[in-house]
């Protein structure tokens, strides 16, 4: 059986968790300088919204959120930062069930479209992707100063 939570207090730490295996996944722990007790702070002061899936009890995946505003139409994207199943739960509808949730909230938000990055050496995340509807956007470029440059 599977559940969809959301992530406050005494969650925030598994959740952390996740989301630190998820970076590690990405190579990326090098970079990674977010901390439990600032992470359970922007969870609970609502600046990041996280939720965990659990599979017969066990924590087996993380999505952190947060909106993002659009000047084009005046509304909100729900902008997915993190979406991650541990391998173990793979292949089981988590990340389907992740997708329904934040469409449920996007709508409930008045949201203009939900949103994520996925990196390009990650194939069978960008199938997933486009097999639910998503569109591969190649209109655009993301562009990004390092903070070393201000």
């Amino acid at each position: 059986m599977t559940e969809i939570k959301k992530n406050l207090g005494e969650d925030c730490a598994e959740a952390y968790r996740m989301t630190r295996e998820l970076m590690a996944h990405h190579n990326a722990l090098d970079i990674f300088t977010m901390t439990e007790e600032r992470f359970c702070q922007l969870v609970n002061c609502g600046m990041l919204y996280s939720f965990s899936a659990y599979y017969d009890g066990a924590p087996a995946g993380v999505m952190n959120f947060f909106f993002k505003l659009t000047t084009f139409t005046g509304k909100k994207i729900l902008y997915i930062e993190d979406l991650y199943v541990r391998e173990q739960f793979r292949g089981k509808g988590l990340g389907k069930e992740f997708i329904s949730a934040a469409r449920e909230i996007a709508s409930l938000q008045d949201c203009e479209q939900i949103e994520l990055k996925c990196a390009d050496w990650n194939k069978s995340s960008a199938e997933f992707y486009k097999s639910i509807g998503m569109k591969d956007e190649n209109e655009w470029i993301t562009f990004t100063l390092p903070k070393s440059l201000f």
